[in-house]
């Protein structure tokens, strides 16, 4: 009798322990990278040896003991006969899970997006995977080489032109745009395009840097399925590469979320993989015939605009030093010189590359150099570097050293400093998420009075540039947009204050709720308002004007941000990463926030006065330099 009890006892214990491993494998035992010690959160910069070429991934073999380049998980399975599936995802950076645009979220599974569900094997599994570009491998990454945008267009216009040319096909392509209340001038380019991806897309490699890891916070789901969820579970949400019957892409995270089954569990872990980008000039800089692969940087050369004609006057001397330029000598030299002495020019660029932008001897920043002008050798030069890879997302901040922009007489050096994001690239791959509402998007330089708008466009563009303005727009603007002018005019040349510019290039799309022309308040928060900026109606960018003191430029370096995420755009400003002000904000309610992979950009660049009115000093009678103005670039980290 004692026996049968003790045996009954230990029945029991057995199952209680049985109940409480498969309870806690649902709940605890999902232990996503193993192989990185202890503590909730795992750090891991990117490793951005091959980015340019390879694109990232997170880890590489260089940051695990194993040489495997993988993160490693486990996780105590309920019983045999079930499958699993671990996802990723970014979660610093993406659309609520069950958000229409949930799609566009970077998120991911295993590297072959061919292999679905696998078998519980074993009570414990173990599984590795690492976070790669282009999770999804979708076609319109893949390519031989960089896609030419020319080679783009000419294919897409040929396909046009041989769909209009089949009039059956033509018709077919005229019911889909009924169907899709669309013009038809709309369905064609998207046809056709498609068509171009898909001859692109044919005996190719998959280019994961054109959709890189984002910076951030990952995420990890285990799923947990028997015979009958794996049956509930969709062919597009099993292999992450395929579409729906609507052709799109579905984000696994929203699925399982809206789809509750007593067949399936999800275990989202709670330990989470932190990244980030460290970019400085340790891989060298590419500039000229000096061409590093795995270089980070690039010379950047400015477009030239011949918008204006500098009328300048033919003085060298410094704003700032020993022997400063007097606002005596600027007043003097209005009438100076006639219109025959005036050098009547633009700014320039290098002809020499590798001289006005120079790596350290120690690798621990990169210079910015407008040189210096000689008798008989006037120029206004404009310098900059490029990063050489590109990210969609994330917290851009750049440590930097400006020089001073303002003497002790307030009077402007002529430069306008810029830490700025462009499009990493114009071909199809890079487009901006598609914009049908009033026809799209201006193109950025279709500067027609009555543009052409089209749903497509790679332009993407957000802005930091500093420059000696006023903190006030010209006064027309307030009377038309409050009624009055009081209080909107000010004498910026009695101040030592500069303009910190936000602008967000967002091509005039009208999508957003509150879009409009002229002046815009946008709130911030409870106590903050921006004032923002749209010149007129089909003027492609928003901007946003902060006052900043020229005495921030005297400290051996500052902090400039750009935090750009799905929804809005946070400019900030600091002396550490961790005591940054807000200087400017706009949001998908005003401005259409880009969703393309961008590069940065530092500058130090000759404007035209005319590009800040109303104007404050005149480029023109800012002499030439006499002696290099130099800057210099630290790092830039993205996270």
């Amino acid at each position: 009798m004692k026996k049968r009890v003790l045996l009954l006892v230990i029945v029991l214990l057995l199952a209680l322990v049985a109940a409480f491993f498969i309870h806690q494998s649902v709940n605890c035992h999902f232990r996503p990278m193993t192989n990185f010690g202890c503590g909730r959160t795992v750090n891991i910069d990117m490793d951005l040896e091959s980015a340019v070429t390879d694109g990232v991934c997170i880890p590489s073999a260089r940051q695990t003991q194993e040489g495997d380049g993988l993160l490693h998980f486990r996780f105590i399975a309920p019983r045999k006969g079930m499958y699993y599936k671990i996802y990723y995802q970014n979660d610093s950076y993406k659309f609520p899970d069950t958000s229409a645009l949930s799609g566009e979220n970077f998120y991911g599974s295993w590297e072959d997006v061919t292999v679905g569900f696998k078998p519980v094997e074993s009570w414990l599994v173990r599984d590795a995977l690492r976070i790669v570009g282009n999770p999804r491998d979708e076609r319109v990454y893949y390519g031989s080489d960089n896609t030419e945008e020319w080679n783009t267009k000419v294919s897409i216009e040929n396909n046009v032109q041989n769909i209009r040319n089949d009039k059956e096909w033509y018709n077919s392509v005229v019911e889909k745009a009924v169907k899709n209340h669309i013009s038809v001038t709309d369905q064609l380019f998207i046809d056709a395009m498609w068509m171009t991806n898909e001859g692109l897309g044919k005996n190719l490699v998959n280019q994961r840097w054109k959709r890189n890891p984002r910076a951030g916070k990952y995420s990890f789901m285990l799923v947990l399925c028997d015979e009958e969820g794996l049956a509930e579970i969709p062919d597009y949400i099993q292999f992450i590469g395929q579409s729906d019957e609507n052709g799109c892409l579905v984000n696994p995270f929203g699925w399982f979320e809206t789809h509750p089954s007593k067949h399936i569990k999800v275990i989202q872990s709670g330990r989470m993989l932190k990244t980030r980008a460290v970019l400085d000039a340790r891989q060298g800089l590419n500039y000229g015939d000096v061409q590093t692969p795995n270089a980070l940087f690039e010379q950047f050369f400015s477009h030239v605009s011949r918008q204006y004609t500098l009328r300048n006057i033919p003085v060298i001397k410094d704003v700032m030093g020993d022997d400063p330029y007097t606002r005596e000598e600027y007043e003097a030299n209005r009438t100076r010189f006639d219109s025959t002495q005036l050098m009547m020019d633009y700014p320039v660029v290098s002809e020499t590359p590798g001289t006005t932008v120079k790596a350290a001897p120690d690798s621990s920043y990169i210079s910015l150099i407008n040189p210096a002008s000689t008798e008989g050798h006037l120029r206004k030069e404009s310098t900059g570097i490029r990063t050489r890879v590109g990210f969609t997302y994330g917290k851009y901040r750049g440590k930097i050293k400006f020089p001073e922009m303002l003497n002790e007489e307030n009077l402007w050096n002529g430069l306008t400093y810029a830490f700025w994001l462009i499009y990493a690239d114009g071909s199809m791959w890079n487009q901006r998420r598609p914009v049908f509402k009033d026809g799209g998007y201006i193109p950025k330089w279709d500067d027609s009075e009555q543009p052409q708008r089209t749903p497509y466009h790679p332009y993407s563009e957000i802005d930091i540039e500093i420059v000696k303005a006023s903190k006030f727009w010209p006064w027309e603007y307030y009377r038309w947009s409050r009624g009055d002018r009081e209080n909107c005019e000010e004498d910026a040349t009695l101040n030592n204050d500069v303009m910190f510019c936000c602008t967000n290039w967002d091509l005039a799309s009208t999508e957003p709720p509150k879009f409009r022309g002229g002046l815009d308040t946008i709130p911030y928060d409870k106590n903050r308002n921006f004032e923002a900026m749209r010149w007129y109606p089909t003027y492609k960018a928003l901007t946003i004007r902060t006052p900043m003191p020229n005495a921030d430029f005297k400290e051996n370096w500052y902090y400039y941000e750009i935090e750009w995420r799905p929804t809005e755009i946070i400019w900030r400003l600091g002396p550490d990463p961790d005591h940054m002000e807000v200087m400017g904000y706009i949001d998908n309610q005003h401005s259409s926030i880009p969703n393309n992979q961008m590069k940065c950009i530092v500058t130090q660049e000759y404007h035209y006065s005319e590009w800040w009115p109303p104007i404050v000093w005149e480029q023109g009678l800012i002499p030439y330099n006499k002696t290099d103005i130099e800057g210099r670039v630290y790092e830039i980290v993205i996270e």
